[in-house]
């Protein structure tokens, strides 16, 4: 066995799908810049943290890698922390149901732009092979 395959594309797909019906078409990304939250009410952001390697052998081959994500929810407006909360539990719902565990929040975080309410919170899961 080679490398494990880190399902990014899948996960994305996947939590996309849940995500998209609160958050709007085109307004969830795996895109790192904050500035493309700017001028919507909602959003939400899928990050990859790593997929280290937990069990492996000497010439590189993978047994297991523990793939972790970071789901930032955002909204503003009226009832706007109401609201990111609703897209956080939508959030969580997605990553739970493909096998996630949060692993840090749901923590409300400080912006620049105080009328954008922001949480974040942070998952990870197994992924296993075989040597």
């Amino acid at each position: 066995m080679d490398a494990l395959k880190v399902p990014v594309a899948e996960v994305f797909e996947n939590w996309g799908k849940e995500i998209q019906p609160i958050v709007g078409k085109g307004n969830y990304s795996m895109e790192p810049s904050e500035t493309i939250v700017s001028g919507k009410k909602t959003y939400a952001r899928l990050l990859l943290m790593g997929a280290p390697r937990v069990n492996g052998d000497l010439e590189g081959d993978e047994c297991g890698i523990r793939v972790a994500f970071q789901v930032d929810s955002f909204a503003s407006g009226s009832k706007a922390l109401t609201k990111v909360y609703e897209i956080d539990n939508t959030s969580h719902k997605a990553m739970v149901n493909m096998g996630f565990q949060r692993t840090y929040g749901p923590e409300l975080q400080k912006n620049a732009d105080n009328s954008i309410k922001r949480l974040l919170s942070r998952y990870n899961r197994l992924y296993c092979g075989e040597l």
